[in-house]
């Protein structure tokens, strides 16, 4: 059976993230994460917190794992995502944009 890694607060991480996991104007997801490691803070197990934020267990403890490499800062970007290379080239998309928005 496996134990998540305990997680310890300094004041300016736990301010930061009960501002994250309180504001209005903060992403779902963010204020989701946020919430997610202050239970986690607080003693919580990894199946407890995802019955608490409705998330799949493996889901925080990604989240868990991605706090402890980078602090509050990872809490605020996705991880990269492969998918499908654009098809319309950048120069192309410049010109179509550029004609779009100035010529008549």
């Amino acid at each position: 059976m496996r134990v998540a890694d305990k997680i310890e607060l300094d004041p300016q991480s736990e301010r930061e993230l009960c501002i994250l996991s309180t504001r209005r104007r903060v992403e779902t997801r963010v204020r989701q994460r946020a919430r997610m490691i202050l239970l986690a803070a607080n003693g919580w197990r990894n199946k407890d917190i995802s019955a608490e934020v409705k998330l799949d267990r493996r889901r925080v403890a990604v989240w868990r794992r991605r706090f402890i490499d980078g602090g509050v800062q990872a809490l605020m970007q996705d991880a990269t995502r492969s998918g499908r290379p654009p098809s319309v080239r950048p120069e192309v998309e410049l010109r179509i944009v550029n004609t779009t928005l100035h010529e008549k």
